[in-house]
């Protein structure tokens, strides 16, 4: 059984990992401008993060879902705080 939530994950929710969340990566990520930089992907241990080439060496990261765990390493290492993790529900075990 599953209940939604709104825009927040409780505390308590969030460490006995009862919740789930999509990982994104906005426009500011400095890729977008042509400035090479590639810390989300070098922080994953769980190799979620790759990069698309798009021409001309310019590279933008991918987040593969099936790999992300929201551990937030890539948050914490990104230089300018493009990435974001959206709380979609709670899960209720019982």
């Amino acid at each position: 059984m599953t209940r939604a939530i709104n825009s927040t994950v409780s505390r308590r929710a969030f460490l006995a990992g009862k919740w789930s969340g999509e990982t994104s990566i906005s426009r500011a990520c400095l890729n977008n401008s042509g400035v090479y930089c590639q810390s989300c992907k070098e922080a994953c241990d769980e190799h979620a993060i790759s990069f698309k080439q798009l021409g001309a060496g310019m590279q933008l990261p991918v987040i593969i879902s099936e790999r992300c765990t929201q551990c937030r390493e890539c948050i914490d290492s990104c230089p300018v705080d493009a990435i974001t993790i959206t709380p979609r529900q709670e899960v209720i075990y019982e």
